[in-house]
């Protein structure tokens, strides 16, 4: 009867471990598809409607300011810290936008209203990056782009902007126009062809405030003068810019979104893998008795 007993027991073993073996390649898997989807072929990031009083208004600043809820106290408005020679710093006394300013949780974009990516730094996340790509300008076009940057933070950070160029033709940032401005200030972080800020960092502080959590809108402002001959027609450019927070310590976690694909399975990962080692334990303890 135990004899009999033996190799049901073996096979429901087998069973088990084929069984877990299994959910740990799905679990393993499914963490790996997840990561390529998010990292190469996941669609545009959320974006956020550009407020109505900033629409239009990038060239104002704290003195126009009317609104008291998109500012902070003059006293403790951030200073443009600009690390880039022959670079002019903007006024001082100066805030980003709290995260009042946010569109109240609600990121769809109205039809007639212009609208930002929203980029996201925190703590594991320090950076984010948006490619850009501008081909046949005509002298005098201007192509416009809207950025909506939320950083969470406990303390005072310094948020910096980069461009880099990644390709070109015709030399095209040596006329290519750039100008970065932060809206809710009036502040201008650059302006100066692309040849000129390439790979410089722009920078600006950011203020703590009670919600941990700042919200920030920047207009950019790419174009060709109309000095320029049409020999630019067809040139192309091609870049990267880069937002980012240099000391991640200042960083917070976001606010838990209610997204829990990862923690599922890397759940079921470490559970699969835990009772796979145990049953194999159990198994190799079953064979050395038997041997």
């Amino acid at each position: 009867m135990e004899q009999q007993e033996q190799p049901s027991k073996a096979k429901r073993l087998k069973i088990a471990i084929i069984i877990l073996a299994v959910l740990l390649i799905l679990s393993g898997g499914g963490l790996a598809a997840r990561y390529i989807y998010l990292e190469y072929f996941a669609p545009a990031q959320i974006t956020a409607t550009v407020p109505d009083n900033l629409i239009g208004d990038s060239n104002r600043t704290d003195a126009d300011s009317t609104s008291t809820e998109n500012t902070l106290p003059a006293e403790s408005g951030p200073d443009m810290e600009d690390t880039s020679e022959g670079q002019t710093d903007a006024p001082e006394n100066s805030s980003p936008a709290d995260s009042s300013t946010a569109d109240s949780g609600d990121t769809s974009p109205a039809a007639d209203k212009p609208s930002a990516p929203v980029l996201e730094l925190y703590a594991g996340r320090p950076d984010a990056n948006r490619k850009f790509e501008v081909s046949n300008m005509l002298p005098g076009d201007v192509e416009t782009q809207y950025f909506c940057v939320r950083a969470y933070h406990d303390a005072n950070i310094t948020l910096f902007f980069r461009a880099d160029v990644t390709g070109q033709t015709k030399n095209l940032g040596d006329v290519l126009h750039i100008r970065v401005t932060h809206l809710d200030s009036g502040k201008v972080l650059c302006d100066a062809p692309f040849a000129e800020i390439e790979g410089k960092e722009f920078s600006e502080l950011l203020t703590a405030n009670a919600q941990k959590e700042t919200v920030a809108y920047y207009q950019i402002d790419v174009s060709l003068d109309t000095s320029v001959d049409n020999e630019y027609q067809a040139a192309k450019l091609l870049a990267d810019f880069s937002w980012y927070v240099k000391d991640e310590g200042e960083l917070t976690p976001p606010p838990q979104t209610g997204d829990t694909t990862n923690l599922v399975l890397w759940a079921v990962l470490a559970a699969s893998s835990l009772l796979l080692l145990i049953f194999l334990w159990k198994r190799r303890k079953e064979e050395g008795r038997h041997a």
